[in-house]
């Protein structure tokens, strides 16, 4: 289905940075919360609340007003609806740790987008000095961005992440390598729901100490292992029934997939299986358009080498890995699915 493209759409596209930078002040300032706790507050009362003069506090009301971020009624201000459940602070599905991962890693990032499609690479890269050829290790280099990083992966997970957990069943299963586990907010929900489960994390040194932390404090580590290791150069357990890559394989590309995709081959049992959950593109490559918009990210700033794949390349590099059966799960919310792969198709 072709999107349309009209004057509101291009208006918006074309000063996209002027509506992201107003949603990003309002959390900043506390407007979404200062909103949820009274609202129907006039503009005075948002420029004392926010202690901020009067003309800045019009120029943001406006622009976010018109935006639908909040809404006005006669002479006074409230939050909308998805706005309530999104940027105030404490809800559970809050949005702001993804908001400040766009903020301070996309955003300056993706100043060097035009020369990053022209070569090819991550030019966005050089705004994160330090050693490495992709964002992930030269975030070891910058602690506070990388726990706004963290932070962010962790608020997707908890959200995105949750269908994964109550969706799919992961009974069958024994021990679990989460490939790229991050903070382990995945592996702990899986296993507070699979009792039976053990789960070991794999991510680099610098991720894992904090995994090692959120494990301990979750009273976990009797099932819940934590391994650092290096994702290219070291090999992963062996004798496991389960390899998962949350929101990992759009980090590389296809050929690169495949590479990792062997490895489990190699280290799973003989029924067992890898399960990859991601984001989706379409297989005709037309969207959808909250996955489009991710994949500049990972040619720009990431890599230089991945974005939102389509299912039919996940399917292909699969099958090519070795792996006997291949199933889709589609329909989940933030067009999110699930692929697994398994080595022996009698056991699906």
């Amino acid at each position: 289905m072709t999107a349309v493209f009209d004057m509101s759409q291009f208006s918006i596209i074309s000063q996209g940075h002027s509506a992201f930078q107003l949603l990003w002040a309002g959390v900043k300032l506390g407007l979404y919360d200062e909103l949820s706790i009274s609202p129907g507050i006039s503009l005075d009362e948002v420029s004392a609340r926010l202690s901020i003069s009067h003309y800045p506090s019009k120029v943001l009301l406006v622009g976010l007003t018109a935006l639908g971020v909040i809404e006005k009624r006669n002479d006074a201000y409230f939050n909308s609806d998805l706005t309530e459940r999104l940027l105030v602070s404490g809800r559970p599905d809050s949005f702001v740790p993804i908001l400040a991962w766009q903020a301070h890693i996309v955003y300056p990032g993706l100043q060097d987008l035009v020369e990053s499609l022209r070569t090819g690479t991550n030019v966005g890269l050089s705004r994160f000095p330090g050693d490495g050829l992709n964002l992930y290790q030269r975030l070891a280099n910058h602690p506070n961005l990388e726990r706004i990083f963290q932070d962010a992966m962790a608020s997707l997970s908890r959200q995105a992440n949750s269908n994964l957990v109550t969706s799919y069943d992961f009974s069958r299963f024994s021990h679990i390598i989460d490939v790229g586990g991050g903070d382990a907010t995945n592996a702990i929900n899986i296993a507070l729901h699979y009792p039976h489960l053990r789960i070991t994390v794999f991510d680099s040194p610098s991720v894992c100490k904090t995994a090692t932390h959120n494990v301990h404090s979750a009273g976990l580590d009797h099932r819940i292992c934590v391994r650092a290791g290096d994702l290219w150069a070291d090999s992963f357990p062996s004798g496991v029934d389960a390899v998962l890559f949350c929101h990992m394989l759009t980090i590389w590309s296809m050929k690169q997939n495949l590479e990792l995709l062997k490895k489990c081959h190699d280290a799973l049992t003989p029924d067992g299986s890898v399960i990859v959950f991601n984001m989706m593109a379409s297989d005709d490559l037309s969207g959808p358009i909250i996955t489009a918009l991710g994949s500049p990210y990972f040619i720009a700033i990431a890599t230089g080498q991945g974005m939102l794949h389509t299912w039919a390349d996940y399917e292909k590099a699969i099958f090519d890995a070795g792996f006997g059966h291949v199933k889709r799960v589609e329909g989940w919310p933030f067009d999110h699915g699930v692929i697994v792969g398994t080595k022996c198709p009698q056991s699906q």
